[in-house]
């Protein structure tokens, strides 16, 4: 018989975790998009690794027997495991039985039935015994397996003979809770689990990017820590004063009083909220939580009189910046980063955008509208991009022979700042456009940019502040830089966005004048070195591994 060789968990030098790495068949590659996958085994552990790998690879498998087939992918769960059920315990068991008896009695002893109706009460046959088994178990987050189901049936009919007794009484006025659910316990486990109740919201309730959107990795972490604080993952049993004690706890640590209420607390309010639209929470026990500053703080009236932050780079750090692109990189980085150290930062100082609008380029979105007025298509993505814009692009990058670069990668048929051939198999929330910022956002501050200043979206805040100076017209720079002018009306949505009107008013942007310009830019494609250069960088590389030891003695 053929052997079948079952994959090993390995490790990857920029992680910590356990990874399956898997070839992809010749004949998926062109769906794929790749000649290997790797897949996180989320684990430190090797032999919890070695448990996981089994069933990430049956995942891998059952997606590429997909593909094969035609049928939709589901890639974009990114082989996530869905959460493991919690183990039904006995005294579970009678949690459950006490919330079902709960349950059936509020629902009738309002109104307390006679005739037929009385029946419908007291009377299930098994088919619907079973469904609510299910459903019970279900909602609890306990695997609806048969054994659960059989263990958990003859509990709900003793549930529902006690809560026809209570409307019983109650139809002679006797409304007495019953001796029954005196003694019920609770559940060992959450009966609305925060943790998963997030996991649910992000995927259901609008997160942009969903679960693996930035949003949702934002978030999470902070749901994770609440819950630690308290203690316990019951949703159902967390109350307003939990959260002020969470914001107490956070201002004791010196968070700013901003971020606790944007993030911390924003996080916990949104996923509560969309429990309570889901009708499995009452109320929302974080909604309108205030974060008060302390006037009286001497350190919080001292930060009032400091001054403001300084937000974008100052005529020097942009130079700096644009001078820097203009020189010969590394021979050994890819040409999709060359033009991007070569590209972004003109197009950043030029326009206003987020620097991850940019690196999702396709040569596709560069084309010529109005009068030959050479413009970028802006598409939602995982940012804050709400709608697609069309930006004319500033002549002084035209001039510098952009264009140039565009139908080189249109021949090419990828992306102008990176190439999905080259992509790991990331997540969804992770895409490969957004490495490159962060990449470039590493060279930047290489360069000497101070770490307080962010390196690309310091070109945004430097953009509104040249505009003002300069007497753009302000809303059409919202209408470039993707700002709703927060006094404006709904007038601000009347007309068309004129591409020869918002050209005009890019062009009012003064031109940076860089001396490197005078000489010839550095070409984007990698030089390929002699065999003399590759022999003295060796050379370079063992002296300095001399001079290392040398030292270290």
């Amino acid at each position: 018989m053929p052997t079948i060789k079952m994959p090993t968990p390995r490790k990857r030098p920029t992680s910590q975790f356990y990874w399956l790495r898997k070839k992809v068949p010749s004949g998926l590659r062109a769906l794929v998009g790749k000649t290997e996958v790797w897949a996180s085994l989320k684990t430190k552990d090797e032999r919890k690794a070695n448990i996981r790998i089994g069933a990430v690879n049956a995942a891998i498998e059952a997606e590429w027997g997909r593909l094969r087939a035609g049928r939709p992918s589901t890639r974009d769960h990114d082989l996530e495991l869905e959460p493991a059920p919690f183990k039904l315990t006995h005294q579970d068991l009678h949690a459950l039985r006490a919330a079902a008896h709960l349950n059936i009695r509020d629902a009738w002893i309002k109104e307390p039935p006679t005739g037929f109706r009385k029946l419908r009460l007291s009377c299930r046959d098994d088919q619907s015994l079973q469904e609510d088994a299910e459903q019970w178990l279900e909602s609890g987050g306990y695997e609806a397996s048969m054994e659960n189901i059989e263990r958990l049936k003859p509990l709900l009919v003793r549930a529902r003979n006690e809560a026809t007794k209570d409307v019983e009484r109650a139809l002679a006025g006797d409304y007495r809770p019953s001796p029954e659910l005196e003694g019920a316990p609770r559940r060992t486990t959450p009966a609305l689990d925060f943790i998963r109740a997030f996991e649910e919201f992000a995927v259901k309730g609008g997160l942009k990017g969903g679960k693996f959107g930035p949003t949702a990795k934002r978030w999470r972490p902070k749901i994770k820590a609440f819950c630690n604080f308290l203690g316990h993952r019951d949703l159902k049993h967390i109350t307003t004063g939990d959260g002020y004690d969470w914001i107490d706890r956070l201002i004791e640590n010196k968070y700013a009083h901003k971020s606790i209420k944007d993030v911390w607390v924003a996080a916990l309010s949104a996923t509560a909220g969309f429990m309570v639209e889901r009708r499995k929470l009452d109320q929302n026990p974080f909604l309108r939580l205030k974060v008060r500053e302390d006037k009286s703080d001497a350190t919080a009236t001292e930060a009032q009189q400091q001054q403001p932050p300084r937000k974008g780079f100052t005529p020097e750090e942009a130079k700096l910046i644009l001078t820097g692109t203009l020189a010969a990189p590394s021979p050994l980085i890819s040409v999709e980063m060359r033009a991007a150290r070569r590209w972004l930062a003109w197009l950043c100082a030029y326009s206003g955008a987020r620097v991850n609008e940019l690196t999702s380029l396709h040569p596709d979105d560069i084309s010529s509208v109005t009068n030959s007025i050479w413009c970028m298509t802006i598409k939602p993505s995982l940012e804050k991009t709400a709608q697609w814009r069309v930006v004319p692009i500033h002549s002084h990058v035209i001039e510098q022979g952009f264009l140039a670069y565009v139908e080189e990668r249109r021949k090419r048929g990828k992306p102008l700042f990176y190439d999905p051939d080259r992509g790991r198999g990331g997540k969804s929330g992770n895409p490969q456009f957004k490495k490159v910022a962060e990449r470039i956002g590493e060279w930047v501050h290489g360069l000497g940019i101070p770490v307080g200043v962010k390196p690309s979206h310091a070109w945004r805040h430097l953009f509104k502040s040249v505009a003002r100076h300069v007497g753009m017209d302000r809303e059409v720079e919202g209408f470039i830089t993707g700002h709703r002018p927060k006094d404006s009306n709904a007038g601000n949505d009347y007309g068309d966005r004129w591409i020869r009107t918002m050209s005009a008013e890019i062009e009012k942007y003064p031109r940076f004048r860089i001396a490197a310009l005078d000489k010839s830019p550095a070409p984007h494609k990698r030089h390929r070195r002699t065999n003399a250069e590759v022999v003295a960088s060796k050379a370079v590389r063992e002296k300095r591994k001399v001079a290392r030891s040398v030292g270290a003695k």
